[in-house]
């Protein structure tokens, strides 16, 4: 999907659970929200990128949103379109937006090499694609931070989280770097460059345990959501620079105190997280990425395939 574009916060709409696969019960049906994409605009409503104020002449920065795990039977979040953004490159002040300096913590080869799968499978779909149909994705070539907003953890995710970033990165061969934590709160317009928080480098991937009133895309059934910024030069290859996750801590913390809530509590992190990297939701019912959690087995042969790829694409010293 190329340039995918803006959403507003969603809201959202009812759909026969006929539709779907059943997943434990009828009460507690999971499923993905729905995002629909415009060619033009940026992702949620950011009004620093809609109006690409601060973007160099000649960058673009887009954020690609994966989708929202939703709750409740039949129900489906969607995605609508905000108004076009300006064109690229023509900030509507004629102000460049501070980015940092290019290729920090770059290498010459990727840090890790994921083992190749098993099983091939093509049950997987990107959320973004360069022009010569490769995926966006992280650099493999520097690491990627990540800060954790525990705050409103539910008792017994201590290490939820830690576990499915490591199931990522032996997927991806990504190599993910804890900076500890932090305070920071999910936004709907996130800075992918904060100096004075983070350093002069871009800002690191936020994964916050929320709610509803922190992060309104969370409301409704939603229990998670998480996508990536990414940032290209002119007509040139896009690369993921940073993204945000977050994970509905009522919601999770009911999914924990029953049988196999961590289970499925980790399902919804590595649901999310595969957002994260690039993945888009596909149509066969074995793989995590489907749009419905049912058995909470972890990633099936698609999902490990379409992590592999995007482990692969180029280093970019450049950004």
């Amino acid at each position: 999907m190329e340039d995918p574009g803006s959403r507003n916060r969603p809201p959202r709409h009812s759909r026969a659970a006929g539709g779907f696969r059943a997943a434990r019960n009828l009460a507690a049906i999971a499923f993905i929200a729905v995002a629909a994409f415009a060619t033009a605009g940026l992702v949620y409503n950011d009004p620093r990128l809609t109006e690409l104020l601060g973007l160099p002449h000649d960058a673009t920065a887009r954020r690609v949103p994966g989708t929202g795990l939703g709750t409740g039977p039949g129900a489906v979040g969607h995605a609508t379109a905000s108004s076009p953004a300006r064109q690229a490159g023509v900030p509507a002040d004629g102000t460049a937006m501070a980015v940092p300096p290019p290729g920090y913590e770059e290498q010459d080869q990727p840090l890790g090499q994921a083992r190749k799968p098993a099983s091939a499978s093509s049950s997987f779909t990107f959320l973004a694609t360069n022009a010569d149909g490769g995926p966006v994705g992280y650099s493999p070539c520097r690491p990627l931070h990540y800060v954790v907003n525990a705050a409103l953890a539910p008792a017994g995710a201590e290490t939820l989280v830690e576990d499915a970033i490591k199931t990522v990165a032996a997927a991806t061969g990504i190599r993910f770097v804890s900076d500890g934590a932090t305070t920071e709160l999910p936004s709907q317009a996130r800075a992918p460059y904060q100096k004075d928080a983070y350093g002069d480098h871009w800002a690191p991937l936020l994964i916050a345990w929320t709610t509803p009133e922190q992060a309104p895309q969370l409301e409704g059934p939603v229990i998670g959501t998480g996508g990536s910024t990414h940032f290209s030069f002119g007509g040139g290859p896009k690369t993921y620079v940073t993204g945000s996750l977050e994970l509905d801590a009522p919601q999770i913390t009911e999914e924990l105190q029953r049988g196999d809530g961590s289970a499925y509590a980790t399902a919804v992190i590595l649901h999310e997280l595969g957002h994260v990297m690039g993945l888009e939701h596909v149509t066969d019912p074995n793989q995590l990425m489907y749009p419905e959690i049912g058995a909470p087995d972890g990633l099936a042969a698609g999902d490990l395939n379409g992590l592999y790829e995007l482990g692969r694409v180029p280093c970019r010293k450049d950004l």
